[in-house]
This record gives C-alpha cells, structure tokens and sequence, in this order.
C-alpha cells in the first residue's frame, strides 16, 4: 500500500470511529450537553423531545448515521374530514 492508500485508508477509519462516536451521543442524549447542543441546532426543542435512536447505516464503501427524533404533539388532532366519514366530524 502506498502512502496515499494509507492515509485514505486511516482516514475512513477515523470516519467510521467518529460515526461511532456521534451514534453514542445521540443514544445518550439525555445525558450528553453535545448531542442536545446539536438537537438544538437542528431546531429540536429539548423539552418537546420524547426520543432519540441513532443506527449505523452502511453500504459497500461508505457508513452513515441515521438519527430518528421522536418529538410530544402539541395539539392532538380530533378529527379528519374525509369523503367517507363526514358524521364523524361536528360543526
């Protein structure tokens, strides 16, 4: 492997570690000031959030990490007009 092999190949190692990193602060997020930092920054209220999961996703040559933010409603909706179902809503 020649130099440039090398850093390349050190380079997505560190990547992959880093993702790893990241994962671990979001699953952690309640305890983590980052990773709210960062919910923060994705325009996340931390009060209004409920849960946080973050996974690795991965293809042949790259990984990514996927994150899902599960946040409380703040109005419930009651009812929904439907063609089919108009009785079920009142005026």
């Amino acid at each position: 492997m020649d130099e440039k092999q090398l850093l390349g190949s050190e380079t997505a190692k560190g990547g992959f570690r880093n993702e790893d990193e990241v994962i671990d602060k979001f699953n952690n997020w309640k305890n983590d000031n980052v990773a709210q930092d960062w919910l923060v920054a994705m325009n996340y209220v931390i009060k209004d959030i409920e849960f946080v999961k973050a996974v690795k996703i991965g293809g042949n040559f790259k990984t990514d990490v996927q994150v899902q933010v599960t946040i409380k409603l703040k109005e419930a909706i009651d009812c929904l007009r439907m063609g089919s179902y108009p009785a079920a809503c009142s005026d």
